[in-house]
Parts: structure tokens; C-alpha cells; sequence
């Protein structure tokens, strides 16, 4: 407990460099993701084995870094057929050495994790003056699900809610992630509204039932993956982040956070105009 809450609070710290520098600096974002994603990549890579199948892991951890920095640049389709091209022909030229398995699950989780971690620089795109207040949401929201399922579960929690997939996830936990989550986000943005944004106006009835979906999806994102460790039988994707895993292990929810918070900004909108 104690290292995890250690390196939460270490994290907390470098996210923070990070908004704050995004402030004057907004090229910090798409910096950020980049490598986020080519780390995830990595780990997703080392934990299903291809990792030393130079073939299609530097191609994919070579995409997934440069997507998320041209993508704004109207390339993305581009970069994305490349991509196609390039592990295609791989697969043709070493079909001998290289499985059709491997290369689907490399292929497909690549752009999986790239294509929704990118939403987050996309978010940029709905608000751009406001696109740090985004750049938190689409990160803290799932966490603090996650957080609050976790506390809520170690205090209360009896009934499992997937104990084939995640033994220690119980659904008193999920239910308290839900209600904490909802709360903290709505009272993060409160913050932002009187504090850093002097233009800022928060539609807090949009931003609750978003923060609602978004704690039901952190938890469907964070058994999936759960599904694929269980698959190849390791315990996290990596151990960059004492207590917590690595660095998929913290963003597999906000995989599934990010596109839905880009998507349902257009309907409901968080700021008001």
C-alpha cells in the first residue's frame, strides 16, 4: 500500500510538470503521448513475446511514437498505411520465421493503443484554448475510478466482481470507483473554472454523466487488459511504476476513456460557449 501510494503521488508529480508546462508549451501534449504510446507499445510487445521480433516490434513502437506528434498535421491516414504496408510486407517476406499470431496481435493492439491514447491530443482540437483542462479530464477521470474502486474494494469490498479475470476487483469497489470518481472529476474541474481558466464555464450536469460513463468504461478497460496478462500469464505489462505496473498497466483505462470523452464532447459539451 505504501508503494503504491508513493508512487502515485511521483506520478502525480511528473503529470503535473507536464499540465502546467502545456499551459505556455501545448506541443508538450502530443509529446507526451507519443511517448506514452511507444512505452505501452513496448510493454504490450515484451509482455506477448514479440518484442525480440525486430520485424514487427520497431515498426509498431516506431508508429505508435510518431503518430501521435503528425497526426494533427492531416497525415494520420498516411502514417497508418505505411504502417499497414510495412507489417504486411514483413509478414509476407518471413512468413517462414514470423507467425501470423504474432504479427495480428502486434498489428492490431498497436494501433488499438495508438489510435485511442492519440484522442487525447485530439481533444486539443474541441477547445484548444481550455485543452489542458482536457488533457487532465482524460487521464484523472479513470484513475480516480480506479483509485476509488480500489479503496472503496480494500475497505468494504465482499462480493468479487470478475474473479476469473481480476480476483481483487469486487463490486462494492466498482460502485464506490463510480461515485468518487464523479465527485473528484467534477470538483478538479470546479478548480479549473475558478482558477486557472478566468474565461472557463463548466456544465456540471454534462461533466457528471461523463464522469459516470467514463468510471463504468475505466473498469471494462482495465479487465480487458487484464485479460490479455491472464492470457500469457504475467502479473503486470512492466514495473516502471512501483506498486502500480507499468505504463500500459496505468493507461489501459484511458484507452477506453479518451475516444469516448473526444466523441461525446461534440454532444455534451463539458465548456460552455
Amino acid at each position: 500500500m505504501k508503494e503504491r501510494v508513493i508512487s502515485a503521488f511521483m506520478v502525480m508529480g511528473i503529470i503535473g510538470s507536464i499540465v502546467i508546462l502545456s499551459l505556455f508549451f501545448p506541443v508538450c501534449i502530443d509529446l507526451f503521448v507519443s511517448l506514452v504510446c511507444a512505452a505501452a507499445v513496448f510493454e504490450f510487445c515484451k509482455a506477448v513475446k514479440t518484442l525480440k521480433i525486430l520485424p514487427i516490434s520497431f515498426p509498431s513502437i516506431a508508429f505508435s511514437f510518431v503518430y501521435p506528434m503528425l497526426a494533427g498535421f492531416g497525415v494520420s491516414y498516411i502514417m497508418c498505411y505505411v504502417y499497414m504496408i510495412i507489417m504486411l510486407s514483413v509478414i509476407v517476406f518471413c512468413h517462414k520465421k514470423i507467425s501470423f499470431k504474432d504479427f495480428a496481435y502486434t498489428f492490431s493492439m498497436t494501433l488499438i493503443i495508438t489510435v485511442s491514447l492519440n484522442s487525447i491530443v485530439l481533444l486539443k482540437q474541441v477547445d484548444e484554448s481550455h485543452s489542458t483542462m482536457f488533457l487532465v479530464m482524460s487521464m484523472a477521470t479513470p484513475w480516480l475510478g480506479d483509485a476509488g474502486a480500489y479503496f472503496v474494494g480494500v475497505l468494504t469490498g465482499k462480493h468479487k466482481l470478475c474473479p476469473n479475470i481480476s480476483p481483487k476487483k469486487t463490486i462494492e469497489g466498482a460502485v464506490g470507483g463510480v461515485i468518487i470518481c464523479i465527485i473528484t472529476s467534477c470538483t478538479a474541474l470546479f478548480l479549473f473554472e475558478w482558477i486557472i481558466y478566468s474565461d472557463l464555464k463548466i456544465n456540471y450536469l454534462n461533466a457528471a454523466i461523463v464522469s459516470f460513463v467514463g468510471a463504468l468504461l475505466s473498469i471494462i478497460g482495465d479487465l480487458s487488459f487484464s485479460v490479455i496478462k491472464r492470457s500469457y500469464a504475467v502479473k503486470d505489462y512492466g514495473d516502471l511504476i512501483p506498486g502500480h505496473g507499468g505504463i500500459l498497466d496505468r493507461f489501459d483505462s484511458v484507452i477506453f476513456f479518451a475516444p469516448f470523452l473526444y466523441i461525446i464532447s461534440g454532444y455534451l459539451p463539458i465548456v460552455i460557449k
